[in-house]
Parts: structure tokens; C-alpha cells; sequence
């Protein structure tokens, strides 16, 4: 499984669950450079932390990728901002779960959430996700010569 077909699998069991309106990709999430958000977005983040395994000939590596169910909130207004921790929580944990039913190429190892608020220049709060999972490289040993010219 390449990352983009990591990515594309999360976008799809995110796009699925019934709240969430939007799936986007990029380095750091400022929805005051798009201002066409629709809440509650799932923000896929780059960049990606890629531990290989020692053992070349086993295809194994462990990658740690960070997903974001953000909602849009009233500025300076905690209650609000709480209320769109919780309710993140909960589509994070729905997406979460799917996803590892659902994952036939990668394990979910772990997980680890910190609610972040008023994450941009836009008010917005939800759940940040840092998943670690193991996935089967893509390129291994025995196949390194289809890679290189003679």
C-alpha cells in the first residue's frame, strides 16, 4: 500500500461517516486561506513519520500519521469550543474504529488525541489524532531489481 492509498482509504471512511462534510490534505490546517470550509472537516496532515524496520527483507515498517476532526465554533466562547471537542471525539472514535474493521493492508498499533481549540485564524476545535500503524512496504529485497536500470 502506497501513502497515497493510505490516504485515500482514510478519506473514504471519512467522507462515509454520516457528520462529516469534507476531507482535506495539506501541512498545517488555516481555514482562513480556503474560507470555503464545510464543519465538521477531517484534515489529513502531512508530514508523515516512517520508522523502517532493521530487517530490509521483512516489508514491515511502522508509520505515524496524524488525521484531525476539526468543527467550527463561537470566538473566545469555551462552551461552544467544548461541545465541538466532545462531538469530534465521537467522529473521530467512529472513523477510528471503521478504519480498523475495515484496514485489510495496515494494523492500527496506536492511537493518541489531544483536543486542540481555536486551531486557526477561523474558530474552530475538535480532536487532533496521531495514528501509528504498521504497513507492508512497498518496494522489498527480492524485488529491488525491477526498480534500477541494468
Amino acid at each position: 500500500m502506497t501513502l497515497e492509498n493510505l490516504k485515500e482509504f482514510w478519506k473514504t471512511i471519512s467522507t462515509k461517516e454520516k457528520d462529516v462534510q469534507q476531507f482535506s490534505v495539506g501541512s498545517y490546517y488555516d481555514a482562513a486561506n480556503s474560507g470555503n470550509d464545510d464543519y465538521p472537516l477531517v484534515f489529513w496532515e502531512l508530514p508523515y513519520s516512517i520508522t523502517y524496520n532493521a530487517d530490509f527483507s521483512k516489508r514491515l515498517d511502522t508509520i505515524t500519521c496524524s488525521l484531525s476532526v476539526f468543527l467550527s465554533t463561537k470566538q473566545d466562547d469555551i462552551k461552544d469550543s467544548h461541545e465541538a471537542i466532545s462531538l469530534s471525539k465521537t467522529i473521530g472514535d467512529a472513523i477510528i474504529t471503521k478504519a480498523r474493521l475495515d484496514a485489510t493492508e495496515f494494523i492500527i498499533l496506536n492511537v493518541n488525541a489531544v483536543s486542540v481549540r481555536e486551531y486557526s485564524d477561523d474558530e474552530v476545535s475538535g480532536m487532533r489524532y496521531d495514528i501509528t500503524i504498521d504497513l507492508q512496504r512497498d518496494v522489498c529485497e527480492a524485488e529491488i531489481n525491477n526498480y534500477f536500470n541494468d
